[in-house]
């Protein structure tokens, strides 16, 4: 009977200890996306959930490519919550964004302004651990894209959807 409660004991203690090295811990990330370069820190809100909070460099340098407004450069900040399939930040995940920045852009005359620009979308895709101490994420999805700059010779106001892409570098100790 003490063998039993004994292998039982370490069957639990081993079986904890497992569970403690696989849950999500405090991360330093990099997010490299369709409209933004990132440095932030995300850490466990619980089983599933993580918060992030990053500094942001954000560009819309496509939008004239595709007919939906002009090239914006500016810095701002963001905000994100993940959502984990499976408890150890691992597999699929689906991660809801906000960012803002503030931006300059000119008109196709010269005259250049400055405003308010904003990203919010979701992205979906799959979390890797690459090593012991770096995880990737790769997710796609959509998002809105606005920005609202005055200028001497009129404002340049866009809301126009768009692809998300994230590619999420992670590190923890």
């Amino acid at each position: 009977m003490n063998r039993a409660a004994a292998l039982a004991l370490a069957l639990v203690a081993s079986t904890a200890a497992a569970d403690r090295r696989e849950r999500p811990r405090p991360q330093v990330q990099i997010d490299l996306g369709a409209a933004v370069v990132g440095l932030g820190l995300e850490t466990p809100i619980a089983a599933h959930l993580a918060l992030q909070m990053e500094a942001i460099g954000f560009s819309t340098f496509y939008l004239p490519l595709v007919g939906g407004g002009v090239t914006t450069n500016g810095y701002g900040a963001g905000v994100r919550g993940t959502w984990f399939a499976g408890r150890d930040g691992r597999g699929l995940f689906v991660t809801p964004f906000f960012r803002f920045a503030h931006v300059a852009a000119e008109k196709d005359t010269g005259d250049r302004g400055h405003g308010l620009a904003t990203a919010t979308g979701i992205t979906v895709g799959q979390a890797f651990r690459a090593t012991p101490t770096v995880d990737l994420r790769f997710g796609f999805g959509a998002q809105l894209l606005h920005y609202d700059i005055h200028t001497k010779g009129g404002a340049l106001h866009a809301t126009t959807p768009f692809l998300a892409f994230d590619l999420v570098i992670g590190f923890r100790r």
